[in-house]
């Protein structure tokens, strides 16, 4: 059972990167990642920057769908290691209903040190605090949509 929920969040993931990927098809030539370099390199795309296309996703996970409004950041894995805001792409893509969400990696590299300054951690999803979940060793905070588009390099119509 908890396989067929991993795959279908994986296959889910592959969706919304294809998705991306079209949007881009006009602009030039897409290299995908392998398998090994989207796991260990934290990268989906590949047009002269690499991109990380991160879909959206919902708040808990008994939510009913998706908010459009938040997107997660992971700052360390579930292993512990380096999370995705620290791996080889130079552009974040964040998903909404209607738009894609360029962010370069400095910039919110630079965004979330300033905002979870001093925030601490929280024993459930916060804004701009370091959550852990049960039984992992990851790091993530929940960052508002309208700030990755106030930080954004470009905003790109799906």
């Amino acid at each position: 059972m908890a396989y067929n929920k991993y795959k279908q969040f994986l296959d889910n993931g592959k969706k919304v990167e294809q998705k991306f990927a079209e949007t881009l098809s006009s602009r030039g030539i897409l290299k995908p990642a392998s398998t090994k370099e989207d796991i260990y390199e934290h990268w989906d795309l590949c047009l002269v920057q690499k991109f990380d296309v991160k879909g959206m996703k919902r708040v808990k996970r008994t939510d009913d769908k998706p908010d459009e409004n938040i997107h997660w950041v992971e700052l360390r894995n579930v292993s512990g290691n380096d999370g995705w805001l620290f791996g080889d792409a130079n552009i974040f893509v964040f998903e909404t209903e209607d738009y894609w969400v360029l962010v370069e990696k400095q910039r919110l590299q630079d965004f979330i040190a300033e905002k979870c300054k001093g925030g601490g951690t929280s024993k459930t999803p916060e804004l701009y605090k370091g959550y852990t979940r049960a039984g992992r060793k990851d790091l993530i905070t929940l960052v508002k949509t309208i700030d990755l588009m106030a930080i954004s390099k470009e905003i790109l119509k799906k």
